[in-house]
Parts: C-alpha cells; structure tokens; sequence
C-alpha cells in the first residue's frame, strides 16, 4: 500500500515519522508491520516552515477488508462532522440578516 503527500518537520524523528502514519491511517500502532521510503522531498513553499513530503510503501498487519471497514468508519464519521458544520453555517448564515428590532 502506498501512502503519498505526509509532511513532517525537517527535525522530527522516526518514531514520529510511524506516528505520522498511524495518526493519517487511523490504525492501532501494532497494526503497521512496517514501511519502506519511496521518495522523500523537501516542500519549501513556506521559508519559514520547511517540511519534508513523504512517499511511502507500508506494510500493514490488519486484513486488507479490515483496513477498508476502517476507512469507511473514519469516512462516514468525517461526513458526520461536515454535514454538522454546514447546517451551523447554514444557521448562521439564515440569521446574519436578522436585525433585532428591540
């Protein structure tokens, strides 16, 4: 499985590095069996704030169905919370034009 676009630090250490990937799969820590580098770069875009941008190769102990109900339960979440922020917004937006007459 390949894992595209991870920024850290230019500073930061392997173990932050796994935590990186376990953080964006959402997996338990034991479930990466390990990784492999494809391609590391720097993203100088902010001077202030250089990072490297990982590409890697993961190796995951989870069954392949098992990651993907994963995913799907990250991914209905996700849609959970957007759908609840729009309808503030939408609130909001509805009751920017109110005045009160008071």
């Amino acid at each position: 499985m390949r894992l595209t676009e991870l920024k850290l630090p230019l500073d930061h250490s392997e173990p932050e590095l796994r935590s990186a990937i376990v953080k964006r799969l959402g997996i338990a820590p034991e479930d990466l069996a390990g990784y492999t580098i494809f391609r590391r770069s720097h993203d100088a875009r902010k001077p202030s704030a250089i990072v490297f941008t990982y590409t890697l190769d993961l190796e995951l102990k989870l069954p392949l169905a098992q990651f993907v109900e994963e995913i799907d339960r990250v991914a209905d979440f996700a849609e959970e919370i957007d759908t609840e922020l729009r309808a503030t917004r939408m609130a909001g937006q509805a009751t920017a034009g109110v005045r009160d007459t008071h």
